[in-house]
């Protein structure tokens, strides 16, 4: 039962790769730009004005790494650096136009993949689904330090009802902190 199970996880997270997040990196390809670009794009659209060691930390890279993938996104104009007025040694990074645009078309293939396939499961295997989902993360994330290192980082949309946040919630007893 146990290694059927693990095959069926591991085919479902392979569907969700190639069958949702596949075709909208595909996309992105085409326009010469790869998944740690988009991941930086979008955690800046979430992180409004962030500085480059937010970003580093967001994304679990090296200040470095941040500041050279920040580089090669200002040249392609889907990010800038901007001075901040109270303190001119901080850069504040934004997304441009562009990038927003981008991101936006991204999302939504992204959304689009997804939904044509939830809309062909029936609404109780759905909820099945969601709620098997739910505590298989209840049961893996035993400690903060474990919803920390998964979480999503969704900024200003951080939602209290997250799953990432409940389980934080149980463990500590707070809800985890906007990042």
């Amino acid at each position: 039962m146990e290694e059927r199970f693990q095959r069926t996880v591991r085919l479902f997270s392979q569907a969700v790769l190639y069958l949702v997040l596949k075709p909208a990196l595909d996309e992105l390809a085409k326009q010469d730009l790869t998944q740690v670009q988009l991941s930086c794009i979008r955690f800046t659209h979430h992180h409004p004005e962030a500085s480059v060691g937010t970003i580093a930390d967001g994304l679990g890279v090296s200040a470095a790494a941040a500041a050279k993938l920040i580089d090669r996104l200002v040249k392609k104009d889907l990010l800038t650096r901007e001075v901040d007025p109270q303190d001119r040694r901080v850069l504040k990074i934004k997304v441009t136009p562009e990038g927003q645009k981008l991101l936006k078309s991204i999302c939504s293939l992204e959304t689009e993949f997804f939904t044509t396939i939830l809309k062909r499961m029936p609404p109780d295997s759905l909820e099945a689904l969601e709620r098997g989902i739910v505590n298989f993360l209840k049961a893996a994330l035993e400690n903060p330090e474990q919803v920390d290192e998964i979480c999503l980082k969704c900024g200003w949309s951080h939602d209290l009802d997250c799953p990432g946040n409940l389980r934080y919630h149980e463990l500590t007893g707070h809800d985890k902190e906007k990042v």
